[in-house]
């Protein structure tokens, strides 16, 4: 793990710091196994769960800015990398690419300033409550799209194709089901276009969906009001003004429970190295794991592996890190992808969040 002298204004920490932490965490893991959960409410004891697994993602910082510059390589900066770079096709003969192979433990991936571009939280979920979590997508199954309904790029940009080896007879189905309150057309992004919700929260079982997923939304809400506070706000912002925005029509009755105005869900689906096209360098995203799988997800970017298992949450700057889930080997995966659309967020005339530094959310975690 990297030092914190580099110019960031963070503390000196020690490894006994999180040593501290994770003896803390495995036991609190421990004590989780035995606890019978409710099923529609968090715990407190899953709330202390998560508070000691962001403070060891960190705690555990992977700094590309520590990555020593060599000839032309510059230090690793999220604005220049995400920058268009003439007659350059492979950006690793500027920006140090680290190959740091597989992570297991919680983490976080640090760029130049100390800015936070990863958030990985293995485990902040027990098993209980994925096991709760994962019966809420059952009815989904007979809702997923398998395929882009269009052709042509909209079809490239689909790009989950179904596990090589399922045989249709899954518990949890395949596909994918995209849900918005508040969206452009497709092709319609301009401050002039109109916005609309979705056609997926018209459904019952998708509005029954939503209501039940609900008391979860609200939970990996308040998770990104302390890893990613001034996205949070951004995100709490947008929710609040949609209804001036979003055209008259039958709109779903139950109110939308995410700061995210695009949460799809992706079940049983392989995800092709991609970036994400609508949303913006600050605005990351965030992935929940669930089901029964043994994927990972790949950053390739910076050379690493993530295990993906159920239970954990990943924030990334998905518009600049290219990401993807190969195939894994045993098991259903379910997958909620949370974005935001940086053309709706424009329209509503709302700007573009910083990044989170480091510096600032460890001085949280020293205070308390």
């Amino acid at each position: 793990m990297g030092n914190y002298s580099h110019g960031v204004g963070t503390p000196s920490l020690t490894s006994y710091d999180r040593l501290r932490v994770r003896s803390q965490l495995t036991n609190l893991q421990r004590s989780l196994a035995e606890e019978v959960l409710p099923p529609a409410s968090i715990a407190s004891s899953e709330l202390q769960l998560s508070v000691l697994v962001i403070a060891f993602a960190i705690l555990s910082p992977l700094e590309l800015w520590s990555l020593k510059s060599i000839g032309d390589v510059t230090e690793w900066d999220i604005d220049r990398f995400s920058e268009p770079m003439q007659n350059v096709t492979d950006k690793t003969k500027y920006f140090p690419y680290p190959q740091w192979g597989q992570i297991s433990d919680p983490a976080t991936v640090l760029g130049v300033h100390g800015r936070v571009l990863v958030w990985y939280l293995p485990g902040i979920m027990p098993l209980a409550r994925v096991e709760h979590l994962n019966k809420i997508h059952l009815p989904l199954k007979d809702s997923l799209v398998k395929c882009s309904k269009t052709g042509g790029q909209s079809k490239r940009r689909f790009g989950h194709r179904h596990v090589p080896q399922a045989d249709g007879n899954e518990m949890f189905g395949h596909g994918r089901l995209t849900n918005s309150p508040a969206t452009f057309q497709q092709a319609h992004t301009r401050l002039e276009d109109w916005v609309y919700q979705s056609s997926s929260p018209r459904k019952g079982v998708v509005r029954q969906w939503l209501q039940d997923i609900s008391y979860a939304e609200e939970f990996w809400n308040k998770i990104a009001e302390v890893v990613l506070p001034d996205l949070a706000q951004v995100g709490k912002d947008a929710i609040s003004v949609k209804g001036d925005w979003v055209v008259s029509q039958p709109l779903s009755p139950i109110p939308w429970p995410s700061i995210y105005l695009g949460i799809d869900v992706i079940v049983n689906q392989e995800t092709p190295p991609h970036q994400d096209q609508v949303s913006a360098p600050s605005l990351l995203d965030l992935v929940v794991s669930l089901g029964t799988h043994d994927s990972h997800f790949h950053i390739s970017d910076i050379g690493a592996k993530f295990d993906y298992k159920p239970g954990t949450m990943i924030y990334l700057a998905g518009k600049v890190l290219t990401h993807s889930v190969p195939k894994w080997g045993k098991g259903e995966k379910i997958a909620l992808a949370h974005y935001m659309e940086d053309a709706v967020h424009n329209r509503f005339g709302l700007p573009r969040p910083p990044f989170t530094q480091q510096k600032h959310i460890l001085g949280k975690f020293l205070q308390t």
